[in-house]
């Protein structure tokens, strides 16, 4: 008997020193990882924000993981859920400064972290860098001593992560293909969209920001759609940085809104254009636009800047997450542009002021959007188009005459 309450003392005394022991660990764990990256700084930025290009690259778990996505996938606030045997996680962005760093907050298997990104121009490409910071509690503190740190584990998935980053990334940004086409007729038809008053440099992020609302307020309302979304310019100027645009998806029937709507209804008329497509990575629209223009330049074709110009991204991040597979089309209104006073004249565009793309898309959400005020001026810079988002004032729909 004296036998069986030693050892019931010894079990005890080890349990109580095992206790302590794991309860005086250090549970704080800090991992950084970087690497350097042959992509501009503002293509890598744009990529990491968007949650949706995580599953490509395995930046937090593999392509074997089920993975959710909410309406908001990129920008403040968005998220991703993933799941994977019996391990799953999220992650939400909860800051981040334009083509600089992102800032958010993962829980994986109820552990708590940390996560920060950096992103600085080198020599060479873009020097990426990731911390993940966090603590355990006593209960995963007294698992990693059977299984192991769980720091040690995310240092060798964010290493990995970034390796398949910079080798997915240098890899389909290095395929595009720009091919001038035909004089064309652009059809016309009828629209949704938003107006947006913003600098030149802007147009990229307000795009990326209510592409996906527009098309959750056309989903909810059950407008049917008529074919790729795009964007309509209107009046631009490069030297003001200044852009008046629309934020468009084609629909079947003309619609109605109330005045001071968020969203708009309207028809595009038919116009004859030179039509340009890239396939690739928005970051070459520019070697589009300049194709297209070098072209006209050579041919001798006159280019009608009194009038509208369309990007439609015919195949986007909906239809395929690698970029090199992105299908854009450029449509030039051509022909002897219409009579206009100096005054308008220096709103319009004119042949030194056609709009150049800058880059890639960048993620981060615009505080708000003002109705634009006319006389204003636009340009162009290229979203990557992703359906999702929030309704505002229901549309009354009207039979289309055959747009």
């Amino acid at each position: 008997m004296k036998i069986v309450k030693y050892v019931f003392l010894l079990l005890l005394l080890s349990a109580i020193a095992i206790t302590v022991f794991i309860a005086t660990q250090d549970g704080k764990y800090d991992i950084t990882k970087e690497q350097v990256i042959k992509a501009p700084k503002a293509v890598l930025y744009n990529y990491i924000s968007e949650y949706r290009n995580w599953e490509n690259t395995e930046i937090i778990s593999d392509s074997t993981a089920t993975y959710t996505y909410p309406e908001v996938t990129s920008g403040k606030g968005a998220s991703m859920a993933w799941k994977k045997d019996n391990t799953e996680g999220r992650i939400t962005t909860v800051n981040l400064m334009e083509s600089d760093s992102i800032i958010q907050k993962a829980t994986i298997d109820g552990l708590d972290s940390e996560m920060a990104w950096s992103f600085k121009d080198t020599l060479g490409g873009t020097k990426v860098r990731v911390r993940m910071q966090g603590k355990l509690s006593f209960q995963e503190k007294a698992y990693a001593l059977l299984k192991g740190h769980a720091g040690e584990k995310m240092e060798s998935v964010l290493e990995k992560g970034l390796k398949n980053i910079g080798i997915f990334l240098v890899d389909e940004l290095a395929k595009f293909n720009v091919e001038v086409k035909n004089q064309v007729t652009k059809t016309g038809g009828f629209y949704i969209g938003q107006s947006v008053n913003s600098k030149t440099s802007d147009v990229q992020k307000k795009a990326l920001e209510i592409f996906p609302k527009l098309a959750a307020f056309v989903k909810e309302n059950k407008i049917a759609t008529n074919g790729a979304p795009f964007i309509l310019y209107k009046k631009f100027s490069t030297q003001r940085d200044s852009a008046y645009y629309m934020i468009c998806f084609p629909i079947k029937e003309e619609m109605y809104t109330a005045p001071g709507s968020e969203y708009e209804g309207n028809r595009l008329e038919a116009f004859q254009a030179l039509k340009t497509t890239l396939k690739g990575d928005y970051s070459h629209l520019p070697k589009a636009w300049a194709a297209a223009r070098k072209h006209m330049a050579e041919k001798g074709i006159q280019e009608n800047t009194s009038s509208q110009y369309v990007e439609l991204f015919s195949k986007g991040t909906a239809q395929t997450k690698r970029p090199s597979e992105w299908v854009t089309d450029i449509y030039i209104p051509i022909g002897a542009p219409a009579p206009t006073t100096p005054e308008a004249a220096e709103n319009n565009l004119s042949p030194g002021d056609i709009p150049v793309p800058t880059g890639k898309p960048v993620a981060k959400p615009a505080e708000g959007i003002a109705k634009p005020a006319s006389g204003s001026a636009g340009a162009t810079n290229r979203p990557a188009v992703k359906p999702t988002g929030q309704s505002t004032t229901k549309p009354q729909q009207k039979p289309a005459t055959n747009p």
